[in-house]
């Protein structure tokens, strides 16, 4: 048997190309466009050739599912050597090129077949005819197609030539469409691919550069909120929060050359804020939609003008406070290695320990720590008094369990005293007359309630009766109390519910019980508050606090 030794086996290249790295057709079609502004184009235009296609099975609505894609710009276009080059991988006339978007020759084929296994291109100079060729997917992998066939003169079929009128130009289809998002399905796809490229190249598109998706025009997304020709009728800009930060940063591979990093940072309107946050009825969500707010939320990692990854923050925990405001970090391709792009120019860290995170980290950390007071303190501020929802659930289903020894045999005298007396600890601790009135009324009226204490050291919660009631008392100091209860307060409060509901029938559980073990209680209590102190430390999406150990993976 003969083998072939040959250094690429081309049947899994071809395969294993299609999965290198492109996020989806978003992704794969800003490439593209990268393509075009570096041709000097002013406008591109993306359309769509769909057909009906039965979904769900027999019976249901047909919708239009995308078979083919075009892309066609107005830009130099390409001779018959460079076209050739152009649909090979790793081949470029501006390889390792760093002044501009391109640089690597991987951009036409790779992203197209990321999509499509077939990809054609048509492109045309000035006053010349203009030429073809193509690569196929299933033709590479069956040895069929060895190498880039050799561009010809060919017409513009009939259903792409509307697109084709500018002097000079390219056209690119890709046709078996195989891997396209929302499983190809036209108007979802729009939708999504319209505000996402508007965001990637919003610094284009308020310049002479026009992007259309199906004859319409795609408008600049702006994720900090500053740009005037980004915003919706009527609503005001973002605030720059203070002057544009800029780090000199060694150039890799260039002894002595530096480049400037420029960070950006902005505060969402407090009205917004107000209005949409947290998004919880039809309106709101509305709102939060129609201003991107949750797509462009954390750190948007602009190159050469282009975004190329929109990150989480590497300097902070998740929190809903991220919403409301917004990093924008520019650098030039000559820092490529430095924040880590890849060939897809799709990803971008700012890795924690390495020299960009070590040299942005006191004044990027100072900067967004003032921001998130500031959203605290506009936060709107929840009533103080009334009973919590919890309370009311357990007031209902209290009937139906078991009732606790002791508690409703209380004498009346008994029972005025301690509501007395804990009513007295609660004003010593600060709460206000408002609070201290409800505190009463939810006293006298729900059997089990939740009410706040700071020890430091204590477990979770402890519970103690008081009249005919049973409280839980949260300990306002145990990391559970910022890191989960908090959160869940401020984006999720039937979450919120649900552990004080689970809160409270522990309780209940703990005074329904013997003496003997209601002391195994508090000893349990002590050790598994104790192992979760420790467990949440390792939650990726929170930072460890100083006085925190965090145990090595």
């Amino acid at each position: 048997m003969k083998f072939d030794y040959s250094i690429v086996r081309q049947d899994r290249f071809i395969e294993a190309t299609r999965d290198s790295g492109y996020k989806g057709t978003d992704s794969a079609l800003s490439e593209l466009i990268d393509n075009s502004i570096q041709a000097r184009a002013s406008s591109v235009k993306v359309e769509f050739i769909a057909v009906e296609d039965e979904s769900d099975g027999p019976g249901r609505k047909k919708i239009p599912r995308v078979m083919e894609v075009l892309v066609a710009d107005n830009g130099r276009g390409m001779d018959a050597e460079t076209l050739r080059r152009a649909l090979r991988f790793g081949d470029s006339s501006r390889f390792g090129d760093r002044s501009g978007l391109g640089r690597f020759g991987m951009g036409l084929p790779n992203a197209s077949v990321s999509q499509a296994r077939r990809v054609e291109v048509y492109s045309w100079l000035r006053g010349c005819k203009p030429l073809h060729t193509y690569i196929d997917v299933d033709l590479i992998g069956s040895g069929d197609l060895v190498e880039v066939p050799e561009p010809r003169e060919a017409e513009i079929p009939a259903p792409y030539a509307h697109l084709c009128s500018s002097a000079s130009g390219t056209l690119i289809v890709w046709k078996k469409c195989d891997r396209l998002d929302h499983d190809g399905k036209l108007d979802t796809l729009v939708r999504a691919l319209r505000p996402t490229l508007g965001r990637m190249f919003r610094y284009f598109l308020i310049r002479d550069f026009e992007l259309t998706i199906d004859k319409i025009s795609v408008g600049p997304v702006d994720p900090l909120y500053l740009m005037p020709q980004a915003r919706l009728a009527g609503d005001e800009l973002a605030t720059k929060h203070g002057e544009t930060l800029k780090f000199d940063m060694p150039v890799p591979g260039k002894i002595g050359q530096t480049s400037v990093v420029e960070v950006t940072i902005s505060l969402l309107p407090e009205r917004w804020q107000i209005e949409f946050g947290p998004g919880k009825t039809k309106e709101q969500k509305q709102g939060l939609k129609a201003r991107h707010i949750e797509a462009t939320t954390g750190y948007s990692i602009v190159r050469a003008d282009r975004e190329i990854d929109l990150i989480h923050s590497p300097y902070h925990a998740r929190h809903w406070k991220d919403r409301w405001y917004r990093v924008e970090v520019r650098f030039d391709p000559e820092l490529d290695e430095l924040f880590g792009v890849a060939h897809t120019k799709q990803h971008a860290r700012i890795a924690r320990g390495s020299p960009i995170f070590n040299r942005m980290e006191i004044a990027i950390k100072a900067n967004i720590n003032t921001l998130l007071g500031t959203i605290e303190h506009r936060k709107p501020k929840k009533a103080e008094s009334g009973p919590l929802y919890a309370e009311e659930v357990v007031k209902r289903v209290e009937p139906l369990l078991k009732p606790v020894e002791g508690l409703a045999s209380k004498p009346s005298n008994l029972v005025e005293k301690e509501i007395s007396s804990f009513v007295q600890e609660r004003l010593a601790a600060g709460a206000s007359p408002e609070v201290i009135e409800s505190l009463n009324l939810r006293l006298s009226e729900f059997p089990v309630i939740i009410e706040l204490e700071d020890l430091t050291g204590a477990p979770i919660y402890r519970t103690k009766t008081v009249g005919e009631a049973i409280v839980v008392m949260l300990n306002t100091s145990h990391p559970f109390f910022e890191r989960v209860y908090q959160r869940l307060d401020d984006e999720s409060p039937f979450g919120k519910a649900g552990i004080d509901l689970l809160l409270m029938s522990l309780a209940r559980a703990e005074e329904y019980s013997s003496d003997e073990t209601r002391d195994w209680y508090d000893a349990q209590r002590q050790e598994w508050s104790q192992n979760l102190k420790r467990f949440l430390t390792q939650l990726p999406e929170f930072e460890a606090r100083d006085d925190d150990t965090v145990l090595e993976k």
